[in-house]
């Protein structure tokens, strides 16, 4: 299976074109969107690459929303955000059917927003009710999506971050927040990227590889993880960065091919 994570942009408001061809060169089977706010613009995307879909909003948070497309047939998906007033963006679960009578579960997500530690907080606060989520579903299962927070062994270069973040992070003595990502690791569960990769070269790995911004590519805040039964059928998980992406999206998505 390809699974792909994208935060297509507030909305991906005319930008249909450069992101439905981004995932069609990917050639995603099951993809977890965030910023999917714009419901006529998702649904457009979704005809327009022929994929089955599912959209989570949040009402309490009107530009909340996830979604999720799929070419796999969906045989359940359940919207988290209106259930659990943890969540400031959304939540959701899905079962796709890999097989006649074999599912796979993915929780898809999207969390509080920025850089700084006081952020940090609010991601830790709905912490828990990913992993609520979770622990209801059979494993193995999947968990993608825009986690906004930094893996603790990612190597980054504050030169290279935009500036405002730049401007965000000094204020806060140039400490990066890594918390709610070791948290996930903690849990168990196996950063899909990090199987193949490294936080840097070495040891015939490639580095971690990052994903935000397209313009000032310095950190890696979108991430797919697996239950540790997955671990090793995760055959790769790139940051995908076909030259379109760069026009699609703030974010560069991230795909993996799991042999499930």
């Amino acid at each position: 299976m390809r699974l792909m994570t994208y935060n297509i942009l507030e909305g991906g408001v005319g930008r249909i074109d450069p992101l439905a061809e981004v995932i069609r060169l990917a050639g995603a089977e099951v993809v977890v969107l965030q910023e999917t706010w714009d419901a006529a613009n998702f649904h457009k995307l979704a005809d327009r690459l022929g994929m089955d879909r599912f959209l989570a909003d949040n009402p309490k948070n009107p530009k909340g929303a996830t979604g999720l497309l799929t070419r796999l047939p969906l045989r359940e998906a359940v919207n988290h955000a209106p259930l659990d007033s943890r969540l400031t963006r959304s939540a959701f679960h899905a079962l796709v059917e890999i097989e006649p009578g074999r599912k796979i579960p993915i929780v898809g997500l999207h969390l509080h927003a920025r850089e700084t530690m006081e952020d940090e907080r609010i991601r830790l606060s709905e912490l828990p009710a990913i992993f609520d989520i979770a622990a209801g579903l059979p494993r193995p299962h999947m968990m993608a999506g825009d986690f906004n927070t930094s893996h603790p062994e990612q190597q980054i270069d504050l030169a290279k971050l935009r500036p405002k973040s730049r401007e965000r992070i000094r204020g806060q003595g140039d400490q990066l927040p890594r918390e709610v990502i070791g948290q996930v690791l903690a849990r168990g569960y196996v950063d899909a990227h990090a199987i193949h990769h490294a936080p840097v070269e070495g040891d015939g790995k490639k580095a971690f590889d990052t994903s935000f911004t397209t313009a000032h590519p310095a950190m890696r805040v979108d991430f797919i993880f697996v239950t540790p039964e997955l671990a090793g059928r995760v055959e790769s998980c790139e940051v995908f960065k076909p030259e379109m992406a760069r026009f699609a999206s703030d974010h560069y998505p991230v795909l993996a091919e799991i042999a499930v």
